[in-house]
């Protein structure tokens, strides 16, 4: 406790967020190296410009990357493109 009997208290939460992405390949997410491609993508902003380092999405603690269609069907806007990409 501090002096005056009040200590600060801290509160965690775990958030998760979601972003639907698109590529022109067919890709089976849980290999390596199409989970790398598909992060890629949430690591630009919607301009295609790159993140910054400290950008959260360059530093997830775990990541889980589903099938579009299996999971929310075709009507879910997407955020960026392979495409759009300008590395």
């Amino acid at each position: 406790m501090s002096e005056n009997g009040n200590e600060s208290k801290k509160y965690k939460y775990l958030v998760t967020m979601r972003w639907y992405v698109e590529t022109e390949e067919d890709l089976v997410a849980g290999s390596a190296e199409a989970d790398e491609k598909l992060l890629n993508l949430v690591r630009h902003r919607s301009t295609g410009e790159p993140c910054h380092s400290d950008c959260p999405t360059r530093n997830q603690e775990g990541y889980g990357i589903l099938d579009y269609h299996h999971f929310m069907g075709d009507n879910k806007k997407v955020y960026i493109t392979s495409e759009q990409i300008k590395d």
